[in-house]
């Protein structure tokens, strides 16, 4: 009777032993199989999280578009002025990416510096490298770290990056429409002035202007100077 009791003892503990181990292997797929979830979930709510910022700048650019005015009176439109810590004005709406962090914006001052209104762009200090640009907004991305400064063009890391261009506030003010491309930004619009107004003090090369009174359009040639085309 012993030798069995002892048989079946050994026996049971050949059977825990093998739980215990199918146990260990089962925990360890499921821990993996959590982690993978985990990993591909956080990819996904990143990139929806890019997708929404894209949204979001362009909602903003949009809105920022809509408020520009000329308030000097250079034949330039101002986009309402950074805060102090450049982030977008309270005007706007909105001014923050799907992180939940300030979005980054800068403007600048084409013609003469506005002295006029204190709410609107009035910096002659440059904020890209591209031209026609009025303003930019950035977002910080997943990493939260500024990468892009005013020497690059595009955005840098993980940031994302929108520009405004002289196009786009021409052509919403004067046509009701901003669909300029970023290749176009400065062209594609005009100045609509009076005979008797002086031309733009600080044109770039391109900028058209039309006198309304007698139906004359002019454009800028940085080779020479106003040329009639009309």
């Amino acid at each position: 009777m012993l030798p069995i009791m002892r048989k079946n003892s050994k026996m049971k503990k050949g059977f825990m032993l093998v739980e215990v181990m199918i146990a260990v292997i089962m925990a360890g797929v499921i821990a993996a199989v959590l982690a993978t979830m985990g990993y591909y979930t956080m990819i996904q709510g990143n990139t929806l999280k890019y997708q929404n910022t894209k949204t979001i700048l362009e909602v903003i650019r949009s809105r920022l578009v809509g408020l520009a005015k000329d308030p000097d009176n250079d034949s330039y439109f101002e986009l309402p002025k950074e805060e102090t810590n450049s982030t977008v004005p309270v005007v706007a709406g909105l001014g923050k990416d799907a992180w939940g962090r300030n979005i980054k914006y800068t403007t600048y001052d084409f013609g003469i510096a506005n002295t006029i209104n204190p709410l609107y762009a009035d910096t002659n200090t440059s904020i890209s490298p591209n031209s026609n640009v009025l303003g930019r907004l950035i977002s910080l991305g997943e990493d939260g770290i500024l990468q892009t400064n005013a020497t690059h063009g595009t955005a840098q890391g993980d940031d994302l990056m929108i520009e405004i261009g002289i196009g786009e506030t021409n052509h919403l003010k004067l046509y009701g429409g901003s669909e300029i491309t970023t290749q176009t930004r400065g062209y594609n619009s005009a100045i609509v002035t009076l005979s008797n107004e002086p031309f733009p003090s600080s044109p770039i090369n391109g900028t058209i202007v039309f006198h309304r009174d007698t139906n004359l359009t002019y454009i800028y040639d940085s080779n020479t100077t106003w040329v009639q085309i009309n």
